[in-house]
C-alpha cells in the first residue's frame, strides 16, 4: 500500500512540474517544406538561436507572450502585437534569408553571408571573416589579416605589419613588429574566429537590431542577468503647469500618457552584487521646479540599473530625461522635449510639442509626432516616419530612414557617414532637393523628379512644385528615393 501511495506521490509531482512548464512556455512547430525558407519578423527579439535535426522550426516563447506564424507568399513571418522575445529552432539542413532595410542576409548552420545594397558581401565561414567590394578585399583568419584594394596591400600577421602601396612601402618584421603584429592578429583571430563558428549568433543581434554600427555598445539595461532586484512605487498629483524632469543613471527611462490625474512612478532596481549595492542610490521625487524624477548616487560607481516605468496625465508636460547605458521611450505625450542618452536608444511615438534628441552608441526614431523635432547621434541610425515638422537628422557609422507623407513643414537637412539615407514620398509632397555622396551611389526606385543636375555621386531637383529644401549627404553610402505605396 506504502508503494503505491508512494508511487501517486510522485505521478502527482510529475503532473504538477509539468503543469508549471506548460504555464511558462508555449512552444510553436511548423514544418518547413523546401530548401531556402525566408523569414521576417515583427515586435519579436530573439532570445537563442540553435540548429537542429529535422523538418520543423520551433518557436519557444513564454505561455503569456502571444506570438503568431503566417506564410504569406512563401515568407515565413512571425510577429507579436507587442514586443516579445523567442527561442528559435531551425533545421540545419536548410537555408534561411532575412532582409533588413539595407542588407540580405542568408544563413545556415555553417555560414552566414551578408550582401549590401551596394554590392559590398561579407561572409563568415570555418572561423574567418572575408569581404568583398568593388574595390577592396578583407581576409580576417588563420594567416593573418589581409587588405587588397586597386592601390594597396596590407598584412598584419606573425610575420609583422607590412604595407606596400605605390607611394610607400614598410615592412615592420623585426621583434616588435613580429610582436605587435601578432597580438593584433590573436586578438582579432580568435574574436572572428568565435563569432565565425556562431552563425546563430552573427544572426541574433542582425535580426535585434542592436545598432553595433561601429564603436562599443554597453547597455545595461535591466535583464535576466541581474541576480537581485528591488522594487520602487510612488504616486503624486503634480501641480498645476508641471513639466516632468527625469534625471537616470544605468537605465530605461519609460514615459506614457494614461487617464488618471496623478503621475504614477514604478521603478525596478538590479544589480548583480549585493543588496548592499541599492544603498549607494535613491530615487528622488522633487517639486522645486515642477516635477522632477531623479536617481541620486550616494556612493561612488554604485553596481545598480534602475528602469523606470512613469505614466502621467493628460496637461503634464515632458521637459528634460536624460539617462544613460538605456532605452528612453516616450509614448502619447505632450511637452518641450530635451531627450538625452548614451549607450541606448530613444524612442518617441504619437507625441506634440518639439522634440531634441541626443544619444552616442544608440538610434533615435520619431513616428507620428507634431511639432520641430531634431535627432543627433551616433554610431547609430535614425529613424522618422510621419513627422512634418522634423528637421534636421545627423548621425555617423549608421544609416537614416526618412518618410514625408505630407506638406513639409521645414526645410530639412540630413548627414550621415558610412551609412545610406533611403527616403520614402508621397505623392503630395513638394520639395527642393540636393544629395551628395561619395564611394557610392544614388538611386531614385520608380520614383519621379525633375532632376536639373545629375552625377553618379550627387543630384540636384525637385519633388512637385518644389518648395522647402531637402539637402541630404552622406559618405561611403548610397542616397535612395523611393515613392511611399498606397
Amino acid at each position: 500500500m506504502k508503494k503505491k501511495e508512494r508511487t501517486m506521490k510522485n505521478l502527482l509531482i510529475v503532473v504538477l512540474l509539468l503543469s508549471v512548464i506548460g504555464l511558462n512556455a508555449n512552444v510553436q512547430k511548423v514544418v518547413l517544406k523546401g530548401n531556402e525558407i525566408e523569414l521576417s519578423f515583427e515586435n519579436v527579439k530573439i532570445g537563442k538561436i540553435e540548429f537542429i535535426k529535422g523538418e520543423k522550426m520551433i518557436v519557444d516563447c513564454k505561455k503569456d507572450e502571444a506570438v503568431n506564424i503566417e506564410e504569406v507568399a512563401g515568407k515565413f513571418i512571425i510577429f507579436s502585437e507587442m514586443e516579445v522575445k523567442i527561442n528559435l529552432k531551425l533545421p540545419e539542413n536548410k537555408t534561411y534569408l532575412y532582409t533588413d532595410e539595407d542588407v540580405k542576409i542568408t544563413f545556415n548552420a555553417e555560414k552566414v553571408k551578408l550582401i549590401a545594397d551596394d554590392g559590398t558581401e561579407v561572409d563568415f565561414i570555418d572561423g574567418e571573416l572575408f569581404v568583398n567590394s568593388e574595390n577592396e578585399n578583407v581576409q580576417i583568419g588563420k594567416n593573418g589579416i589581409i587588405v587588397n584594394d586597386k592601390d594597396e596591400f596590407v598584412e598584419v600577421s606573425s610575420r609583422g605589419i607590412i604595407v606596400e602601396s605605390p607611394d610607400e612601402t614598410q615592412h615592420i618584421t623585426g621583434f616588435w613588429g613580429q610582436l605587435l603584429g601578432g597580438a593584433i592578429n590573436f586578438i582579432t583571430k580568435h574574436s572572428i574566429g568565435w563569432i565565425g563558428n556562431n552563425p546563430g549568433f552573427i544572426v541574433k543581434h542582425i535580426i535585434n537590431d542592436d545598432d553595433y554600427a561601429g564603436g562599443i555598445k554597453m547597455n545595461l539595461d535591466f535583464s535576466d542577468g541581474d541576480k537581485i532586484t528591488k522594487e520602487f512605487h510612488e504616486t503624486f498629483n503634480p501641480i498645476r503647469g508641471c513639466k516632468l524632469n527625469v534625471h537616470n543613471r544605468n537605465g530605461k527611462v519609460e514615459i506614457k500618457r494614461w487617464k488618471e490625474n496623478y503621475i504614477d512612478i514604478s521603478a525596478i532596481l538590479g544589480t548583480n552584487e549585493s543588496e548592499k549595492e541599492f544603498e549607494k542610490i535613491k530615487i528622488e521625487v522633487l517639486d522645486e521646479d515642477g516635477c522632477t524624477i531623479k536617481t541620486t548616487a550616494l556612493e561612488k560607481n554604485p553596481k545598480v540599473s534602475v528602469q523606470y516605468e512613469i505614466k502621467v496625465p493628460k496637461g503634464v508636460k515632458i521637459g528634460e530625461i536624460n539617462s544613460s547605458n538605456g532605452t528612453i521611450l516616450i509614448i502619447d505625450c505632450e511637452g518641450e522635449m530635451n531627450l538625452n542618452t548614451s549607450n541606448g536608444r530613444i524612442e518617441v511615438f504619437d507625441s506634440n510639442g518639439n522634440f531634441v534628441a541626443n544619444s552616442s552608441n544608440g538610434g533615435i526614431e520619431f513616428v507620428h509626432l507634431n511639432g520641430k523635432a531634431e535627432a543627433y547621434t551616433s554610431n547609430g541610425k535614425i529613424r522618422v516616419v510621419r513627422t512634418p515638422g522634423f528637421r534636421k537628422g545627423v548621425t555617423s557609422n549608421g544609416k537614416i530612414t526618412l518618410e514625408i507623407d505630407e506638406k513639409m513643414k521645414n526645410d530639412i537637412y540630413l548627414s550621415t557617414s558610412n551609412g545610406s539615407i533611403k527616403l520614402y514620398f508621397s505623392d503630395n509632397v513638394n520639395a527642393e532637393i540636393t544629395a551628395k555622396t561619395s564611394n557610392s551611389k544614388i538611386k531614385l526606385h520608380d520614383f519621379e523628379m525633375s532632376v536639373s543636375s545629375l552625377g553618379q555621386a550627387s543630384l540636384e531637383g525637385k519633388i512637385g512644385d518644389g518648395g522647402k529644401k531637402l539637402d541630404v549627404q552622406t559618405s561611403n553610402g548610397s542616397i535612395n528615393f523611393y515613392k511611399i505605396a498606397k
